[in-house]
């Protein structure tokens, strides 16, 4: 294993996630110094990489080796923050700031708030899905030769 290449893979899932080193401290619970350790070659403890593997769903056997175990999900190709639609971007903005605003309810109203933030993302998830079907329903429907019409006498 070699710490400086260790250090480019985090580099490499954070990228791909499009966050900050602040933001993806965030997202593993540490500092924006330990993200940037990380990087340039301090490894972090075993738990912590495996989070980062989570994080970027990618094998942590391609962290540390690039090479990944057998039948470890594979590194997924990288999607950069150009390539994701302004209403995604916007999407992830307001969960972000719902996130800091979530943290100062109470216990029990955060437990509510997050059953009905499973409700809506099952829901939108749905019909989400259902509208995809349909448009590359029309998609196949339109690319079928058309029957020419029958003349009337």
């Amino acid at each position: 294993m070699r710490v400086l290449e260790v250090g480019k893979r985090i580099r490499h899932v954070r990228e791909s996630l499009g966050l900050t080193q602040a933001e993806f401290a965030r997202r593993l619970g540490v500092t924006r110094i330990s993200v940037a350790r990380y990087e340039a070659g301090q490894v972090p403890n075993l738990s912590l990489l495996r989070h980062v593997a989570r994080l970027g769903t990618v094998d942590l056997g391609w962290i540390l080796e690039e090479e990944p175990s057998e039948g470890a999900p594979r590194h997924q190709p990288a999607v950069h923050r150009q390539d994701v639609p302004d209403t995604f971007q916007d999407l992830v903005a307001f969960l972000r700031r719902e996130t800091a605003r979530l943290a100062r309810l109470p216990r029990h109203y955060r437990r509510r708030y997050e059953e009905r933030l499973r409700e809506l993302l099952k829901r939108m998830q749905r019909d989400l899905e259902d509208y995809r079907g349909l448009l590359e329903g029309r998609r196949s429907s339109s690319n079928k030769t058309k029957a020419k019409p029958t003349s009337r006498r």
